[in-house]
């Protein structure tokens, strides 16, 4: 798509791209980019799948293009902020975050931001692995069990392609079934009411997450949670248009939209970032990096 064409937007927030896993769209996940001019853009976690660096890496020619989209954007002046999950982790830590290429180093990084919308309502930005109870103890299980999954996700495909039109979700029925799943869980580990409170104790209106990889805009009594969804099954993410309308645009469903009411709100910068050691600011994109060799050097 020409840029010309695209459409200008305030912010876009996806989450859970998995580039190097071989399940990832990223071709899909490339038509969404192009599709808007944004002047801010959050990659919610779990961008860059680290897990299939030793089981299955897989990086093809569309994550590069991705990536170098990326950087396009970033030269006429979108910023990049980008918030680390479970699955490239490795970009919580400083000195794996210093060997990264040096076109890494106009994208802000840190565990939380904290972003204010057109009409003034106040947003923390995490990708949400921090409240899940199986992540913070029993993460050998949910690794152990990410191989079967892909082994699903295979069947699903072969299936689709053999069965379904070509305008079907290719991983629709893992979809379905990751939804109940991922659904126990929040019951179980009390998911969204331990992330509505965090960013209730950050003075913010509302979430922002991935992880779980279940699209969803919640309005409750006080508060929003939005949840971009990903770009392995589902096919989604959040756009804030400049007349300030929230929508979580679906691949392979209709739109969700959310309209906010305007707020009078402080001052705040946007967006604000809540663990600033892990902000890196320094300027100097040149080319696309090789994220599968800086991907693999960090590698166990």
């Amino acid at each position: 798509m020409d840029q010309a064409d695209a459409k200008p937007v305030r912010t876009l927030l996806v989450s859970d791209v998995h580039l190097g896993c071989k399940h990832s769209q990223s071709k899909e996940f490339l038509n969404f980019l192009q599709g808007f001019a944004p002047e801010n853009i959050y990659l919610v976690g779990d961008f860059i799948d680290g897990w299939k660096i030793n089981t299955g890496w897989h990086w093809t020619q569309d994550c590069d293009n991705v990536i170098s989209h990326l950087i396009e954007l970033t030269r006429r002046g979108t910023k990049v902020f980008y918030v680390p999950g479970n699955h490239d982790a490795f970009l919580r830590s400083s000195v794996l975050r210093s060997a990264l290429p040096d076109e890494f180093s106009r994208v802000e990084v840190a565990n939380e931001f904290v972003f204010e919308t057109l009409a003034g309502w106040r947003f923390l930005v995490t990708h949400g692995d921090l409240f899940d109870c199986v992540e913070m103890q029993a993460q050998w299980l949910s690794k152990g069990t990410s191989a079967l999954y892909d082994a699903c996700l295979s069947l699903n495909w072969w299936l689709h392609r053999y069965t379904f039109a070509e305008s079907c979700n290719p991983y629709g029925v893992c979809a379905v079934l990751k939804d109940r799943v991922k659904r126990s869980i929040r019951f179980i580990s009390n998911f969204e009411s331990k992330i509505l409170d965090h960013a209730r104790l950050r003075d913010c209106d509302g979430i922002v997450c991935g992880h779980i990889h279940t699209p969803d805009i919640v309005t409750t009594d006080s508060m929003w949670y939005c949840n971009t969804g990903d770009w392995v099954e589902n096919c989604t993410g959040l756009v804030e248009c400049h007349d300030g309308q929230i929508q979580l645009v679906r691949r392979y469903d209709e739109d969700i939209i959310l309209d906010l009411p305007a707020r009078q709100s402080p001052d705040h910068p946007l967006p604000i970032a809540i663990d600033p050691g892990l902000v890196l600011t320094e300027p100097g994109f040149s080319s696309a990096p090789n994220f599968e060799a800086a991907a693999k050097e960090f590698a166990v």
